[in-house]
């Protein structure tokens, strides 16, 4: 089973940290390098979090889910953006490059769950996958 109320959650706390960044950015405050390394790694939890629940994920999770990752991919992509605008030191490039990252690997698995768990899929593939995935957790 799914762990929707808890992957839901990390994807609000999220969203909220990463648009407070944006907005301390915007208004001058700037960001330090720690609460950027601390949102790129909470990033990388809520990452593996929905990774390891994506053969659990069914439509109904993900009617609840999707709405709050796309809200979050907009949040992280304004602030990718936001900090690429204002940002030039080295110590805060590599951190931000980081973010891009998280950004691209969470659009990916959003895109991936829409196309593998919630379309419909011919019963062949979706053995195909579940078989798969049980030998990758034997690795």
């Amino acid at each position: 089973m799914c762990q929707t109320s808890l992957i839901s959650r990390n994807i609000a706390r999220l969203s909220a940290r990463s648009f407070e960044r944006n907005l301390e950015a915007v208004s001058g405050v700037g960001t330090t390098h720690t609460k950027l390394v601390r949102l790129n790694n909470a990033l990388n939890r809520l990452y593996e979090m929905v990774y390891d629940q994506f053969n659990e994920i069914t439509p109904d999770d993900y009617k609840i889910i999707e709405p709050q990752l796309l809200l979050l991919l907009n949040t992280l992509k304004g602030l990718c953006n936001t900090y690429k605008k204002i940002h030039s030191s080295d110590r805060l490039s590599k951190e931000i490059e980081v973010l891009g990252r998280n950004y691209s690997a969470i659009y990916e698995l959003n895109s991936d769950i829409k196309n593998f768990r919630v379309k419909k899929m011919s019963p062949a593939l979706s053995s195909a996958l579940k078989k798969a995935s049980a030998a990758m957790k034997r690795l």
